[in-house]
């Protein structure tokens, strides 16, 4: 229990650590990022939120009494995120509150104080927006939507943890039981069994093994003696006891490493009465295969899809083991072999609308054993070969009601069949892979909101300014020419006043649709903000840019115009000083009358503050 309570303590510890390390950057983050008030504000904030999560990682008592100490610091994140949506006006910013409250339902185990900070996140945020009428925007009701499936989505996540945990100390007690069981079965075994270190020198012996041998000082002692004189590690032999007595057994040697060190298992069964003798071996093989199951899924903190085909192959006692997913893009017509273990098929593409036993498992989502695979015409003969198994079980990944994958397990050998132990182990496991799953593809979905502009489906600031810190650093590294681009429509807001917020909405996307399709395959386009965009041309000078800007200028829909002012870098100078040059060439290109482009050459100088 200690060791229990050690080992929370000290993901609880690392859990305050991260997110220290985290709100110390973001601190950064929002020096450099923001402007004015807002700028100290929320660096005073998250200095804050910083100093609070280390003093509570390196005193933890601080943290105050109890099996939740210090869970209630799960409201400085949820107060740090309200406060800047509230600060700095942007309404974006709820998306780190969304993720505050995934957060705080995955790392907090306390179901009020999850719940609560959930609550006030949500009461915090909706009198933010109601507070400040700039807020007030078509994209409000898009972000209440997904706050309210954010927070739903932390409930959901802490019950599922929770639940999960229990499970996982109902799985760790169940170990220590059979642990504790397997020492008093190695005790009380009629069979002799001892084990001897990396030099034969015996380091355990239970009592049979000494009653067989005749002798109580085993421990210290060579094995040598009781080992085949040809080296078999299984045969008949004869076993002379100190007293000149013989005994017949049965020996059976083996050999593995653990940590390094080689041990060595041997086993000594008296064949007086075989059958009894034979009975108790397969009784602490199932028992010893159980164990060592157990111990090797509390070990694992792989890639989950890796480690659990490989737990299956274990508990299955399988040669090979396959993945099959359908592709992450477009409607599911193939499944596409991601994991395998036993068997070259990484990459093997299986059609849904095919005969196969593959697809008719995901089609239909029931598990389907065949023992005699090789001679069934429902299986591929190409698949046989290429997995080279006899004996297959199909079995259905499931998540929420529909298939998501399909897991192929083969055995070389013939199989008759599937033991309900086997079968729950890779049903049970069919589940931690459909969780595993479902896991990554909201971290894909929470990852892509955060880089994409919700109207335009173009890349955000955020992204804009990811992407730009690479291209300065390439540029810099191979001294090819970078030019960036600021093109604004004209007259939008008269086009909004006399046509409506939809209107102005569709005017944007169908926009951002013909200025990306003028574009080259390398150039990068993002939505700044309002009715602004912005265009990076890596390689790219100032003359052959407006050529490929004036294309996307001529591109303008609805018979608008747009303007556009053009930098290229010179090599010293920041994103943001690069922007502000193409900035002052757009007022340029608006004050000559707009419907233009204008490059600037002159670089800023930087001053000295």
């Amino acid at each position: 229990m200690t060791d229990t309570i050690q080992r929370r303590d000290a993901a609880t510890r690392w859990i305050r650590g991260a997110v220290a390390a985290v709100y110390c950057a973001l601190a950064v983050t929002n020096f450099l990022t923001l402007t004015g008030t807002a700028r100290t504000v929320m660096t005073l904030l998250d200095v804050a939120t910083a100093a609070l999560m280390a003093l509570a990682t390196l005193r933890p008592r601080l943290a105050g009494p109890g099996r939740s100490r210090g869970e209630w610091l799960a409201f400085l994140p949820v107060a740090d995120s309200v406060a800047q949506v509230a600060v700095t006006g942007q309404l974006h910013y709820s998306i780190t509150l969304m993720l505050t409250l995934l957060a705080i339902g995955a790392a907090v185990t306390s179901r009020l104080i999850a719940a609560s900070a959930a609550l006030a996140g949500c009461v915090g945020w909706i009198a933010t927006v109601t507070s400040l009428d700039h807020l007030r925007v078509p994209e409000l009701g898009y972000y209440s939507v997904q706050m309210a499936f954010a927070a739903a989505l932390g409930v959901l996540l802490h019950e599922a943890l929770r639940r999960r945990q229990r499970q996982l100390r109902a799985v760790h007690e169940q170990a220590r039981t059979v642990a504790h069981r397997f020492e008093e079965l190695f005790k009380a075994s009629p069979t002799g069994v001892a084990i001897a270190d990396g030099t034969g020198c015996v380091v355990s012996a239970n009592p049979a093994f000494c009653a067989l041998v005749g002798r109580d000082d085993v421990l210290g002692a060579d094995l040598g003696p009781y080992l085949a004189a040809d080296g078999s590690e299984d045969g008949t032999r004869e076993v002379i006891r100190p007293d000149g007595s013989v005994r017949w057994a049965y020996l059976t040697v083996g050999n593995s490493e653990v940590g390094g060190q080689p041990w060595t298992l041997v086993q000594l069964q008296d064949i007086t009465d075989r059958h009894l003798a034979e009975e108790a071996v397969r009784d602490s093989d199932r028992l010893l295969a159980a164990v060592a199951a157990a111990a090797r899924r509390i070990r694992t903190g792989e890639d989950a899809r890796t480690t659990i085909v490989a737990a299956i192959q274990d508990l299955a006692a399988a040669d090979n083991v396959t993945l099959l997913e359908p592709p992450p893009t477009g409607p599911p017509r193939e499944l596409v072999a991601t994991i395998a273990t036993g068997a070259d098929v990484l990459g093997t593409r299986v059609p849904l609308d095919g005969p196969s036993m593959i697809a008719h498992t995901y089609r239909s989502a029931e598990p389907v054993f065949i023992a005699d695979a090789d001679g069934d015409p429902r299986v591929s003969a190409a698949l046989l070969r290429l997995v080279q198994s006899r004996s297959m079980l199909w079995q259905p990944v499931i998540a929420e009601g529909r298939v998501i994958a399909v897991l192929a397990v083969g055995w070389k050998r013939r199989v008759d069949s599937v033991s309900d132990y086997r079968t729950r182990a890779v049903g049970l496991l069919a589940d931690e892979t459909a969780l595993a799953l479902e896991h990554e593809k909201l971290l894909r979905r929470l990852e892509a909101m955060a880089f994409t502009d919700m109207l335009t489906a173009l890349p955000n600031r955020r992204a804009w300014q990811e992407t730009m810190d690479r291209m300065i650093a390439r540029a810099g590294q191979d001294g090819a020419p970078l030019t960036v681009a600021i093109a604004d429509l004209d007259h939008f807001k008269r086009y909004n006043d006399t046509r409506g917020h939809a209107a102005g909405d569709e005017l944007l996307r169908q926009a951002a649709a013909a200025f990306a399709s003028e574009l080259r395959a390398d150039d990068f386009l993002a939505r700044w903000g309002g009715e602004e965009f912005v265009v990076a041309l890596p390689a790219t000078g100032t003359s052959p840019a407006v050529e490929v800007l004036d294309r996307l200028r001529a591109a303008t829909p609805d018979g608008q115009t747009c303007s556009i002012g053009v930098a290229t870098w010179n090599g010293t100078e920041t994103v943001e000083q690069l922007l502000q040059r193409a900035d002052e060439a757009l007022y340029t290109a608006k004050n000559e009358g707009r419907n233009r482009i204008h490059a600037i050459a002159e670089a800023l100088t930087t001053r000295n503050s």
